[in-house]
């Protein structure tokens, strides 16, 4: 609002300043009891307490009022400016506008502060109110109030319609009007509030959080909040910030290193004036920019994070920083009660995942946690050498790490709803807590085990989609930030330790008037809550938060030429606003030319035949540039002219009208702009002066009704097109005429024959009459007349030919399939054909026998129906075949434009890639056969391979072995070769198992005698086992008699959370009576080849044939969970089916861990049918187990009436039971969920 004073002819009343009150409550401590009817605006002190009370938290620094007397309304102008009054030792006036403030009809009314200091960084915030009353009866008034920042962007604030003006003027039926004589009264109340953080009833425009907080802020890039408040979080933990800067990254690319990019963010965090941008650890990460748009868990992103740190600081300095900031150590336990025997297991953890449903408190959940289960009666515990006994299971810490992180379970899965609900209840965390209390009796006592708060991680949704920000205290003092995203403000310690509790809001007070028993609005639950903690142990916080972490020089120097870059690339796009591209072709360009119009003028004006291209400064004028491209091209200055090109409706470019005259004055800028105003950039054309030209060639425009004419020669025996150059032709000029002129530019005799075309458009080649003038062929100045010599037969290529051939010709590489490239390799190795490419330029006319036999001849093939070609998807991988038909031509093999736009190569040729793949058969022959899809794996699970195997579609499973059987054999001699360094070697003996597997469990095992229906769904997928007699023996060597032993066979298969989600490939694998499960342990570690991490991840289960309830497992080793309740399921596209990811091993309850010499059943269920008692230590023999479980099932089989599909599995599978692995990891999980599905794109 303008500042400038305007005559009031008014009478300003004396401001008066009202005490301030001792508490912000005083100042509503009468607005509840006080009634509207009787208070006049002259009872200050209960007016402003009724009708401007404090609210919330805030605290005034005083309050006061000022009353303006007006007495001579109609007389006023249209901008009034009171007396400045001062409340609080603010300076005030009141803003009139009595005719309105662009709004007719109406009153508008401010309140405008006057700062004493004429700084930018002044900030004042008041609650106000404005009252416009009766001069005489100050009963009657109409009031407004509001509140507001006063800054210097918007020092006053108020109200554009604050009453009309007929409402002012007219009196009501029952009461005067309010203004009376022409005079009124305007009365201002106002509360200077306090604003002790700085950013009250902030806008937050312009708003710079490093200048008020010292921090900044990390860019969303979609939805990746969850992982900017945990980067913030770890940032301000100074101990793994130098343990982060110490990865030696100096040679990483940043983009493929987590450890380096997470530097660089860290160091920008640190120095930047700016919110921080995360693209690159993003990338890192393997992200696309669709998974930057999902929501992920921050628990898991975490995990997934320190993970990868935790691998490359591997054998650094910094080997077990990770272990040392964030490890602690849990004891799982059984302990008998009469008698001396205990079961336990010590396990490492990085977070805890707790309880909120049920636990008021941070204390209770750790009590939930650490609660003990009693086993007694039916669910006795069986110990080793004393038999079933009481005992007491739970779970006890032995340490807590320095850094504590806690994950609250916010989310769980609700079995009445069948879906995940989001747990919004209230639970209080303190700012400082003793976890003394849940620690082992040996433990280390020596520092208390006293947290203090450090962080907390914000969640505000539900299940479906929501925000994550960071509460966060970046030092030891007890200030609290707000890390939002790219904004960073300072909070209240009470708004951290209330807000984000939990629970429902409070009530409203009821008023007094309210009528006994009447329905009071329902509770709302807050959707803002705290969903992960952060507490550092006090003893060791200096340590932890104290001290400054140094970026590492490499870091610096690459950071520094980032900024250089990215400020010299910010210099080229202002240097863009002022220039323009300024594209010129000439005679030279135009001769080499070999496609339609002049030139290109883009990516297909092929490198070799450039043009001249430069960008120019918007303001400059045709003649000086006309000299400047003199002197860079070493023409003479008045050898040539300039003409202005158009794109015209057909989508060709050609000349319209040459810029001479007064146009050589106008600036670049406004040629561009009339003449060409849909392009960005200006296309010219240079036209040479002839040798008999005239002397005022670049002043005056050609003679009227007189055309440009360009001129092409077409040479059928080179197939080559080549620009001759331009001449002028009237309109009444016959074509004929210049038919001599067309020879000698050719340099033909003058009596050679010739037959004369206009280039109309790409796929318009006319030919010319030539008894017509130019007028009547439709030839006008930038048209193109292609020539050549009149062919004496049919069989001459001629100018629409060349043309046609121009649109279809194409830049092609044919690349060996990828899934068959090793299988298909030649006795050479990488000499072989299929190592390179083969690249041909052709037409996309080409039929489909033609190409096949240029790629047959290159590979050596002698039959090109032996070649089966896939078009490329736009991720460079194959998709389906190409059928071969008559009519099929080389587009066929080509993708769609609507998916992907194809490249240009250094020719300015469209670039295609097209895979192929060698068969065995020809491809007539593989119409009646059948592709099936054979998963090989060899001596470990880990040695696996995707074959497709070709079988007649009415073929037996024995027909599908000998194919498969081939196909290994060739898979294996070619390993054998590269082991044995290129020289050939027969291939060992090797007998295969094969079964069918359906949704990746054993469906039965083939004999080959089975009749192979190859339509039936349920008939997905083939494996072929490797059963060698190396195998057996290295399996057999671990027991003195096994060959004496019965075995069995039992299904081995991956799941996760539940037997029905099953997933990698399984396999059958025998088992030995009296063999220990230490033994089975071993054999089949072997079998599986993961590594020890890998293994640490596994839970184990065994049950007999039929099972399908986990609960009915046995668990034999590793955790196995049934709770589905700590996933926040934060994916926007989440379904209420979805699975929730695992728990951690920390965040495993009580009731879910199984150890060595527990009661395995009873870790997951607490069902009354449960198996009996048995044992589940190394020595347990599986054989046994089984056996057991077999005869419980037997007996429960009995008082049931089982289906005959579980009757025609058990007899379609000859097998024990099976051993089921549960992968805790849902990391894990992710990587083999990405390697089925690209091997399904592959096929």
């Amino acid at each position: 609002m303008d500042n400038e004073m305007a005559n009031p002819m008014a009478t300003e009343g004396t401001p008066q300043t009202l005490p301030s009150p001792k508490s912000a409550g005083s100042g509503n401590a009468t607005a509840g009891s006080r009634q509207y009817s009787g208070l006049t605006v002259l009872e200050e002190e209960d007016f402003i307490s009724t009708n401007v009370p404090l609210s919330g938290r805030v605290e005034e620094e005083g309050h006061g009022y000022f009353h303006w007397e007006i007495d001579n309304w109609t007389q006023l102008p249209d901008r009034v400016i009171s007396k400045t009054f001062t409340v609080a030792g603010h300076d005030w006036d009141i803003l009139l506008f009595p005719r309105g403030n662009g709004v007719n009809d109406t009153v508008s009314l401010y309140v405008e502060y006057k700062p004493k200091d004429a700084g930018e960084d002044w900030h004042v915030c008041a609650m106000f109110g404005l009252a416009m009353s009766n001069a005489e009866d100050p009963t009657l008034f109409k009031n407004s109030v509001s509140h507001h920042r006063f800054t210097a962007e918007e020092s006053d604030w108020g109200f554009t319609r604050f009453v009309e003006l007929r409402h002012v003027m007219t009196p009501d039926a029952d009461s005067r009007a309010l203004l009376e004589k022409g005079r009124v009264r305007i009365s201002a109340f106002l509360r200077v509030i306090k604003d002790p953080l700085g950013v009250l009833w902030h806008n937050f425009h312009n708003y710079n959080s490093r200048k008020h907080t010292g921090f900044v802020g990390l860019r969303n890039q979609g939805a990746t909040c969850y992982m900017n408040s945990l980067l913030q979080s770890l940032y301000f933990t100074t101990e793994f910030r130098n343990a982060v800067y110490q990865i030696p990254t100096e040679n990483d690319d940043p983009k493929r290193s987590v450890a380096l990019a997470l530097q660089r963010v860290f160091y920008n965090l640190q120095d930047s004036d700016e919110a921080v941008d995360t693209t690159e650890l993003t990338k890192s990460f393997g992200w696309d920019s669709l998974e930057s748009f999902m929501q992920h868990d921050v628990q898991e992103f975490n995990r997934v994070l320190q993970d990868n740190l935790e691998t490359k600081m591997k054998g650094t300095v910094v080997d077990g920083a990770m272990a040392r900031l964030f490890e602690g150590k849990m004891k799982s336990y059984i302990r008998c009660v009469n008698v001396d025997y205990e079961s336990s297991r010590v396990e490492n953890y990085y977070d805890i995942s707790l309880n909120v449903k049920g636990c008021a408190t941070l204390r209770d959940s750790f009590a939930n946690y650490c609660e003990v289960e009693m086993l007694d009666g039916e669910n006795k515990y069986q110990a080793e050498g004393f038999g079933l006994q009481d005992a007491r299971k739970g779970v006890i810490f032995e340490s807590f790490p320095p850094v504590l992180q806690l994950q609250l379970k916010r989310f769980e899965y609700d079995f009445q709803r069948d879906a995940m609900v989001k747990i919004n209840d209230r639970h209080e965390f303190p700012p400082t807590i003793d976890l003394g209390e849940f620690l082992a009796d040996d433990a280390d006592r020596s520092q208390p085990w006293t947290y203090a708060l450090h962080g907390v991680l914000v969640h505000s949704g539900d299940l479906h989609g929501g925000h994550y920000f960071g509460l966060l205290r970046p030092t030891a003092e007890d200030r609290w930030y707000r890390f939002d995203d790219d904004r960073v403000v300072p909070v209240a310690r009470d708004e951290v330790f209330e807000e984000y509790y939990g629970g429902e809001f409070p009530q409203p007070a009821q008023p007094a008037t309210a009528v006994p028993g009447m329905r009071t609005r329902p509770n709302s639950k807050r959707f803002t809550n705290a969903y992960m903690l952060v507490y550092i142990r006090e003893s060791l916080r200096d340590k932890v938060l104290g001290g400054e972490a140094a970026a590492p020089a490499h870091l610096l120097r690459r950071v520094q030429e980032d900024r250089a870059e990215e400020a010299r690339r910010q210099r080229e796009k202002a240097e863009l606003a002022h220039t323009l591209a300024v594209k010129v072709v000439s005679d030279k360009q135009f001769a080499q030319h070999q496609s339609f119009d002049l030139s290109y003028f883009d990516q297909r004006q092929p490198a070799s035949n450039p043009l001249f291209e430069e960008r120019m400064p918007r303001d400059m004028t045709v003649r000086d540039f006309a000299a400047h491209y003199a002197e860079r091209t070493g023409c003479a200055l008045g050898s040539f002219r300039l003409w202005t090109m158009v794109g015209r409706v057909n989508k060709t470019v050609r000349c319209e009208v040459p810029l001479v005259g007064a146009a050589l004055d106008m600036t670049l800028a406004q040629v561009l702009e009339s003449r060409m105003p849909r392009w960005t950039d200006m296309r010219l054309y240079c036209e040479t002066c002839p040798e008999d030209g005239p002397e005022d060639f670049l002043d005056e425009k050609p003679p009227l009704r007189t055309n440009l004419i360009h001129a092409k020669f077409f040479d059928p025996e080179t197939f080559t097109m080549r620009g001759l150059g331009s001449l002028y032709a009237r309109n009444t000029q016959m074509v004929q005429e210049i038919m001599p002129k067309l020879r000698a530019m050719a340099g033909l005799p003058p009596d050679t024959p010739i037959v004369l075309y206009e280039e109309v458009k790409p796929s318009l080649i006319e030919p010319i009459v030539l008894t017509l003038n130019f007028r009547q062929a439709e030839i006008q100045t930038g048209d193109i007349i292609c020539f050549q010599i009149e062919p004496s037969d049919t069989s001459v290529p001629r100018v629409p030919d060349f043309f046609d051939s121009v649109q279809h010709r194409i830049s092609v590489s044919f690349v060996p399939h990828p899934t068959r490239a090793d299988d298909e390799r030649t006795a050479s190795g990488a000499s072989s054909p299929d190592a390179e490419p083969l690249t041909i330029t052709t037409s996309s006319k080409t039929p489909y026998d033609n190409v096949a036999q240029l790629v047959a001849d290159h590979l050596g093939m002698s039959d090109p129906l032996k070649l089966r070609f896939y078009t490329v998807s736009p991720t460079g991988q194959p998709r389906q075949p190409v059928r071969r038909t008559p009519t099929t031509t080389l587009a066929e093999m080509l993708p769609s434009a609507m998916f992907m736009q194809p490249s240009l190569n250094n020719k300015g040729l469209h670039e295609y890639t097209v895979m192929y793949e060698r068969l065995e058969v020809d491809i007539v022959q593989i119409e009646n056969m059948r592709t099936i899809r054979v998963t090989f794996v060899g001596r470990t699970m880990r040695d696996e391979h995707q074959l497709e195997v070709l079988v007649p579609k009415d073929s037996s499973a024995q027909a599908l072995m000998e194919a498969t059987y081939s196909k290994i054999e060739q898979l294996l001699r070619t390993q054998q070769r590269s082991a044995a360094g290129g020289s050939a070697v027969p291939p060992k003996p090797f007998s295969l198992r094969f079964y069918v597997v359906g949704y990746h469990r054993v469906l039965f095992e083939l004999n080959g005698s089975e009749h192979m229906n190859l339509g039936t769904p349920g008939v997905s997928d083939v494996v072929a086992e490797l059963c060698t007699s190396d195998d057996t023996t290295a399996e057999d060597a671990m027991m003195d008699t096994a060959e004496d032993r019965p075995s069995k066979n039992v299904e081995v298969f991956h799941f996760y959370r539940d037997l029905s989600h099953a997933h990698s490939v399984p396999f059958l694998f025998p088992i030995y009576q009296n063999e220990p499960w230490r033994d089975t342990w071993t054999r089949l570690q072997r079998r599986l080849g993961m590594g020890e991490k890998e293994l640490k991840n596994l839970g184990v289960v065994c049950g007999p044939v039929g099972t399908t309830e986990l609960r009915r497992c046995r668990v034999v080793q590793g955790t196995v969970s049934t709770d589905r309740s700590d996933s926040p399921a934060m994916d926007q596209n989440i379904t209420p089916s979805a699975t929730p990811p695992p728990p951690s091993a920390a965040s495993l309850s009580a009731g879910d861990v199984e150890m060595e010499g527990s009661r395995a059943a009873s870790a997951v269920s607490s069902d009354n049918n449960s198996s009996p008692a048995t044992t589940a230590d190394d020595s347990v023999c599986l054989w046994d187990l089984l056996e057991q479980q077999q005869q419980r099932e037997n007996e429960l089989a009995e008082q049931r009436i089982e289906s005959k599909d579980e009757e025609d599995q058990k007899k379609g599978l000859d097998v024990a039971g099976f051993i089921g692995l549960h992968h805790v990891d849902r990391a894990s999980r992710h990587r083999n969920l990405h390697h089925e599905r690209a091997i399904r794109i592959l096929n």
